[in-house]
């Protein structure tokens, strides 16, 4: 009864006395042992101290581990990525320039294929510059067109690139056909989405009526599509019809066109200068 009462009595004077007679306790009972328990006493107790700092450092390594591997992936992802969308920009170039090639039959003049590098910083999309010039045998007012239809002509040349001209340009004028009532009119710019043009009035044009190049001019061959009437309104002469025009031609997404190396009809150009003087 007296050995409760000073126990209870050392245990209502704190904590550090109490955890000091339980270690006094535990190594008088470690001294009892034999040598293979108080090796296994102490291996148990050294693992019961070391186990979280152990437990800590084994999910760092794994953590590490884990982040290190991702990144990997996300690298190795990164460069599969890379590597489809090169092998699909590969492919669809090569659809395109594969039907550049097939189209390229279909005239009696040599066909350049060349690469859209620049396009004019300007409010509307008058021209651009590709990668070919006086050193692949281009000159000044070559036809520029695509298997769509066409874009336009060579307005300057240097050694190595060609500033191109487009259709939606009002200072460039383009002799049109209507190709069901086979009626001539001229193109007169507009914009990338809307060409203008016009025509002598009642002559049967009507919306949805295709317009293709006339071979008139001396430039641009007979036969190049341009595009679909989209509307037609009286001009302000009751001679003349004005038309809105679809052009087959998507100017702000072109990549690659054709160059004919078609030169210019000089008798025709000639000739039309001598009209226009008269």
């Amino acid at each position: 009864m007296q050995l409760l009462r000073f126990l209870g009595s050392i245990l209502c004077k704190g904590h550090g006395l109490v955890l000091f007679l339980i270690l006094l306790l535990v190594g008088i009972s470690i001294r009892h042992l034999e040598k293979d328990g108080k090796e296994t006493l102490i291996a148990g107790a050294l693992s019961s101290i070391y186990y979280p700092a152990q437990l800590v450092v084994s999910s760092v390594n794994r953590i590490h581990s884990v982040t290190y591997e991702n990144d990997s992936l996300k690298r190795e992802n990164a460069r599969l990525k890379l590597e489809r969308d090169n092998l699909r920009e590969g492919l669809e170039e090569a659809n395109r320039l594969r039907e550049l090639v097939h189209f390229d039959n279909v005239w009696e003049y040599p066909i350049v294929t060349a690469r859209v590098i620049g396009q004019n910083p300007g409010r509307f999309l008058t021209t651009f510059v590709v990668n070919r010039g006086t050193d692949h045998g281009i000159e000044v007012d070559l036809p520029v067109f695509t298997t769509q239809g066409l874009v336009g002509r060579i307005s300057a040349v240097s050694r190595s690139h060609s500033k191109v001209q487009l259709l939606p340009d009002p200072s460039l004028h383009v002799s049109i056909l209507v190709q069901r009532t086979r009626v001539v009119g001229f193109l007169n710019g507009g914009s990338a989405n809307t060409l203008q043009a016009f025509v002598p009035s009642y002559t049967g044009v009507r919306e949805g009526d295709t317009l293709v190049t006339s071979g008139l001019g001396g430039i641009y061959p007979k036969g190049i599509g341009v595009g679909i009437v989209r509307s037609l309104e009286k001009g302000d002469l009751d001679v003349v019809t004005n038309i809105e025009v679809a052009p087959f031609q998507k100017f702000t997404r072109l990549e690659e066109v054709f160059i004919m190396q078609k030169r210019p009809d000089w008798i025709v150009q000639e000739m039309l200068k001598n009209a226009e003087v008269h």
